[in-house]
């Protein structure tokens, strides 16, 4: 395997949000290169497409050198394919995923077809393409992909099969529970499908650092150089086998579990052997949802206080809504400021035509517990508040019907006391 990979930084934010009279539009020369980025989006996730592809042009200096590829679920119409060519920042390509060609995808929910399609991008794009940004459609880009791009897998890592954002933990300790404990009961990365003879080494793969995938670079030279795709098509019935294919966790409304995962292959296959992006391309957390077993939602409450201590936001170069409460969910803590500009500039600029909110599917009622969840903090809160009024109109009572008897009674006293005093009788 390739040695372990160095990091590569593009630090912060450098364009963002450029309106239809942006001048980086008229930009027509000569592209170092064609930047490919691709996209994959259910009926649920399609709100989440022209935020998204707008963002990653209007963020870019070179929007005409950026070939973007949306992979979704259903056919576009006519009329999203005529609002492509009138937009014409840059290449747009949608089409509808075939599962049935593609092994891991067969017999699987949309959703979980298009989490795994990201295995199947060196043979989805043109053999032309050396490399491809892979971002989840809950996410929204404020940093120039092109040059992201331009500067990964070369020089010392230009074997590296992956590029991610490293998370602050290694592989066992950030997948507490059922994937540490099924991955500790395995003899030999045989047991995996992973062949010795690939010198995989099980406790290196162990110890090393977890990643998100929502944010991936994917080499795609050395994925069709060394037969990767094979190697996943292996590995994935295994973990199924191994009822490790997926875990708690993935970003789905209502916290609900989605199998298999695309996440849990991609660091086996990997472990410490990726290279490292700057840690502002995958800004996560920011779709913390309350979970059911809370009475409330204090998980939100700290994830808020974090960002807003640490300024981690205006600093992302890729915001990401991980979790189920969605930015387009209509209750984001987070969307108004940061999403919701996005939105409305996309609106602006006719990509509602190429993705129609109206082939959407997102309502609360994919999260069937939040009303619920909402319900019981509202009657928590009416709870308390009339127990303090309660407790204010008692004590009140109490003084009103026993205090003015006591009061006299300690008023003669007080004669009595006085003229004791003076010696009067």
């Amino acid at each position: 395997m390739p040695p372990r990979a160095t990091a590569f930084h593009v630090t912060g934010p450098r364009y963002f949000q450029g309106g239809a009279n942006d001048s980086r539009q008229s930009l027509t020369g000569a592209c170092n290169g064609l930047a490919h980025v691709a996209v994959g989006a259910d009926r649920r996730e399609l709100l989440g497409l022209g935020p998204l592809v707008s963002s990653i042009f209007s963020s870019s200096r070179s929007p005409h050198c950026i070939h973007v590829h949306v992979f979704r679920e259903g056919e576009s119409s006519p009329q999203s394919k005529e609002a492509i060519r009138r937009i014409g920042r840059g290449s747009i390509t949608v089409r509808a995923l075939d599962s049935e060609r593609f092994l891991l995808l067969r017999n699987l929910s949309s959703s979980s077809a298009l989490n795994l399609a990201r295995f199947y991008l060196p043979e989805l794009l043109p053999e032309t393409a050396a490399s491809v940004l892979w971002v989840d459609a809950d996410i929204i880009v404020r940093s120039d992909v092109h040059s992201l791009l331009a500067g990964l897998f070369t020089g010392a890592n230009r074997l590296s099969p992956l590029a991610a954002v490293a998370r602050d933990q290694d592989l066992v300790t950030h997948y507490r529970g059922g994937l540490e404990r099924g991955l500790r009961r395995l003899r030999s990365p045989a047991e995996l499908a992973l062949d010795e003879a690939w010198g995989y080494d099980m406790s290196a793969i162990l110890r090393g650092d977890a990643f998100n995938a929502g944010v991936t670079a994917f080499n795609l030279r050395q994925w069709r150089a060394e037969k990767l795709t094979q190697r996943v098509e292996a590995l994935v019935p295994a973990l199924q086998r191994l009822e490790l294919a997926s875990y708690r966790g993935i970003s789905l409304p209502g916290g609900k579990s989605a199998a298999p995962s695309s996440q849990v292959p991609l660091q086996l296959l990997f472990g410490r052997d990726f290279q490292r992006l700057d840690a502002c391309w995958n800004v996560g957390g920011l779709g913390t949802s309350w979970e059911a077993e809370e009475l409330l939602p204090v998980r939100v409450w700290a994830t808020q206080l974090h960002a807003w201590w640490t300024g981690r936001l205006a600093s992302g170069c890729a915001l990401h809504w991980t979790g189920g409460d969605k930015p387009w969910s209509g209750h984001n803590a987070f969307a108004r400021r940061w999403y919701t500009p996005a939105a409305k500039a996309a609106a602006r600029e006719g990509y509602d035509e190429i993705f129609p909110p109206s082939d959407a599917h997102w309502s609360d009622r994919d999260d069937p517990e939040l009303l619920a969840r909402i319900g019981i903090l509202a009657a928590l809160v009416v709870v308390v508040t009339c127990g303090a009024f309660f407790c204010r109109w008692a004590a009140g009572g109490c003084s009103r019907s026993f205090g003015y008897p006591w009061r006299r009674l300690a008023a003669r006293e007080s004669q009595v006391d006085e003229r004791e005093s003076k010696g009067e009788p």
